[in-house]
């Protein structure tokens, strides 16, 4: 994406990360994936950014925490329709915006935490919490100067303290980093699932069923991408055991 032409105030990295509440990592990283455009360069180590990039950043918090929709389909939307999913496609999905786990949402509205009220709890530390979401996996809700954090939130800070018990420790290398290989990879398959899904339904299914569909299909494909994933698990451990007992 080219860089924005100036349009009102221009912004420091600074300015914009407080206007907005989206951490500096988290920026960089939208840039990186061309969610927005680049920065104005003005000198060598200066940089500015308009209200454009702040309008761009606020949709995708929007998009993103009150949506439900992963960055691979964002990025469609913030490239108007151009990239891989037709105007129809989008169009659909844009029809279930927001109908998604509606009631689930309105009942977990009360159990939202602050971060050092979610550090305590999970014994997730700051800097781990601000690394994921520098890497937009987790999503804060931003109420004046404090961020909230949901059931999903608490939920990946427990497991990730749960594998650094079990073993997963950043001393042997495995840090928040390579989280980032996961969520890649199920955004691609959530890319992929949104246009098998809105080729097959768009202007055939009202959107409240498609929502409704969607709700009670993800905890069945759940179960069956991690019987997948168990059964590939054990294939590759037998695989290589077989080659290393015929080197032997």
């Amino acid at each position: 994406m080219p860089s924005k032409k100036p349009n009102g105030k221009l912004m420091r990295m600074k300015e914009l990360s407080a206007a907005t509440g989206v951490n500096k990592g988290a920026i960089l990283f939208y840039i990186k994936e061309g969610l927005i455009s680049k920065p104005i360069k003005k000198h060598a180590n200066s940089v500015l950014y308009t209200e454009e990039h702040l309008n761009d950043i606020c949709l995708i918090k929007e998009l993103q925490a009150k949506r439900f929709l992963p960055l691979s389909v964002i990025k469609e939307v913030m490239k108007g329709g151009k990239g891989n999913l037709t105007v129809d496609e989008i169009k659909t999905l844009s029809e279930i915006d927001g109908k998604l786990y509606q009631n689930l949402n309105e009942s977990l509205s009360v159990g939202k935490i602050t971060a050092k009220q979610l550090s305590k709890q999970t014994g997730l530390s700051l800097k781990d919490l601000a690394a994921m979401e520098s890497i937009g996996l987790i999503h804060p809700i931003q109420k004046g100067r404090r961020k909230y954090y949901g059931e999903d939130e608490i939920r990946l800070a427990e497991c990730y303290t749960k594998a650094k018990k079990a073993g997963f420790t950043k001393k042997l290398g495995f840090d928040i980093e390579l989280i980032k290989v996961y969520k890649e990879m199920i955004d691609r398959l959530v890319e992929e699932e949104a246009k098998i899904l809105t080729s097959r339904v768009s202007g055939r299914i009202k959107p409240d069923t498609i929502a409704k569909m969607i709700e009670e299909a993800i905890p069945i494909l759940n179960t069956i991408i991690g019987i997948i994933h168990k059964k590939s698990i054990l294939d590759t451990t037998r695989r290589y055991t077989l080659e290393f007992m015929k080197q032997e």
